[in-house]
């Protein structure tokens, strides 16, 4: 797992797209704005400084 650029603490799924898992009616993967739909997230800083 990565860490965040900002304060390099470890990333997390993201809560919003279950950590770039879910998917729409289609199968298709959805766009998430919480984590800029990588999946991972900074709990002190979101998505922004992946």
């Amino acid at each position: 797992m990565s860490d965040c650029r900002k304060c390099h603490r470890p990333l997390h799924d993201c809560s919003a797209c279950n950590g770039g898992r879910t998917r729409s009616l289609l199968g298709d993967k959805l766009t998430c704005s919480k984590c800029s739909s990588t999946g991972l997230v900074c709990n002190e800083h979101g998505g922004h400084w992946k």
